[in-house]
């Protein structure tokens, strides 16, 4: 069973996985499920949980990550190690992963990642390297998807054209119908309904949370965002 609890083997792998952007069409969580698995059996280890971070950039810490973080700060439980699908799994940023990298070496704690023969060793100088050199890529690739969507943000503001879809509370606003957009105001109504939602949660979120709130929304017939677009009129003058 390469899923079980930890047993004190000194293998207890905690699974990583990490996604910018989950959509219904991906298949990334499993494809990583898959080589984390396999990275763990390959090291002779074995899954105690999953520190699965999905909608977070690369960008962030891994230690103020939401799943990851605890774990890391030794506020989760005993683990023998981190295995992710990549380097880039475990962040974008090269200080961040040599962070990581060098806590687990000097915590006597393993690092696995698909593709790489054995645990990371980054008291080998050829093995650090190879692991700095990783990093240094998935950082490399973050600035140029950084770089991009700031072009393509600069074209499309210039031009009146939505990039994506404006936060919950807010909505476009056109001066002519079907022309560009002028700017971004509060809506009347959804502006409401969101700042209860953040009043209700922070007055109890023990049992006020995301996701019972958006159920309680569910519930009363509010319109997501999406929804509220696709029934405005033909004489409105926002989007």
């Amino acid at each position: 069973m390469i899923e079980r609890p930890y047993d004190g083997c000194g293998k207890c792998l905690l699974g990583v996985r990490r996604l910018s952007r989950v959509k219904a069409a991906t298949s990334s969580p499993e494809r990583q499920w898959e080589d984390v698995l396999t990275a763990a059996a390959s090291v002779g280890g074995h899954i105690i949980g999953w520190a699965d971070d999905w909608e977070l950039s690369g960008a962030t810490d891994p230690m103020s990550r939401p799943k990851l973080g605890p774990w890391l700060r030794d506020e989760k439980g005993l683990y023998d190690g981190l295995v992710a699908a990549a380097v880039d799994r475990l962040g974008r940023n090269v200080v961040d992963c040599l962070n990581t990298g060098y806590k687990m070496r000097d915590a006597g704690k393993l690092l696995a990642t698909y593709g790489h023969e054995g645990p990371r060793d980054h008291d080998d100088p050829t093995d650090e390297n190879r692991f700095t050199m990783e990093a240094w890529g998935a950082q490399m690739e973050l600035r140029a998807i950084q770089r991009r969507n700031r072009n393509a943000t600069i074209k499309t503001r210039a031009a009146g054209r939505p990039k994506g879809k404006p936060s919950y509370g807010f909505h476009f606003v056109r001066r002519v119908i079907g022309g560009k957009i002028d700017h971004v105001e509060l809506h009347p109504h959804a502006s409401t309904v969101i700042r209860l939602v953040a009043r209700r949660i922070l007055a109890d979120p023990e049992h006020n949370t995301p996701s019972s709130e958006a159920a309680r929304l569910n519930r009363a017939g509010e319109l997501a965002p999406a929804d509220r677009a696709m029934l405005k009129t033909c004489g409105s003058t926002s989007g």
